[in-house]
């Protein structure tokens, strides 16, 4: 079976030669896990550090800069076009960026990793959550309990990209979320790892705090793959 298989793998090889999902060079063996080529994937700087808000208890953790072509592409092509090989190489890069910055040393079993919700009609049109399949690779490396279903999306907003101001962005994702009642209580006196792709206006993210916050969470940690 196993000879089979790279004998199949060797003819796709041939036929649709894997490409950089960033330059679109041709990839070398060793470079095919990563979906970039050596040098797309060396301009990715990972961050050493993390930006504290204005609140002590919540911490801003984003392992890349959204600028950079190459982890805007992995994004792009993990979230829009399906490629879900794509969630392992990012989630890589955010278990590095936790590392490196000193984060990982804090967790234990009072953290809970949520991941940011869709709405289920945008969960259905896309076929997956994007947040949800970081959330899971992130929970199994160090050891947390991932609670999927605690922060629920009740409102079909809009893209956050599709407006101007703060202001729009603010009243398109006001009362947007909310906590399961059912599993409401597993979130008080407990630390949050919530895990999203992007940050950008940071309307999204302060909304679901806000959601966290009045549900008695504790410490908070809006963890991305890159920060617009």
């Amino acid at each position: 079976m196993k000879l089979l298989k790279k004998i199949w793998d060797a003819i796709l090889d041939i036929l649709f030669p894997p490409l950089c999902l960033n330059c679109r060079k041709y990839l070398g063996e060793s470079e095919k896990p990563s979906l970039l080529c050596d040098s797309c994937s060396n301009s990715i700087v990972i961050n050493r550090s993390v930006l504290k808000i204005s609140d002590p208890d919540f911490t801003l953790a984003a392992a890349g800069d959204y600028r950079n072509e190459a982890l805007k592409n992995l994004i792009h092509y993990f979230k829009y076009q399906g490629f879900l090989s794509a969630a392992g190489v990012l989630g890589k890069i955010i278990i590095s960026h936790l590392e490196k910055s000193g984060l990982a040393h804090e967790f234990n079993e009072d953290w809970l990793v949520i991941p940011m919700p869709l709405h289920r009609s945008r969960l259905r049109q896309r076929g997956f959550n994007q947040s949800e399949k970081l959330a899971e690779i992130i929970s199994r490396r160090f050891n947390l309990r991932l609670e999927k279903n605690l922060l629920q999306r009740r409102k079909n907003t809009l893209p956050q990209i599709t407006f101007k101001t703060d202001r729009e962005r603010l009243e398109n994702i006001k009362d947007a979320f909310s906590i399961n009642k059912k599993w409401g209580e597993k979130i008080r006196g407990r630390n949050v790892i919530m895990v999203d792709d992007v940050f950008t206006s940071g309307a999204t993210v302060s909304e679901a705090v806000k959601i966290l916050r009045r549900a008695g969470a504790r410490k908070i940690i809006a963890l991305v793959a890159a920060r617009a």
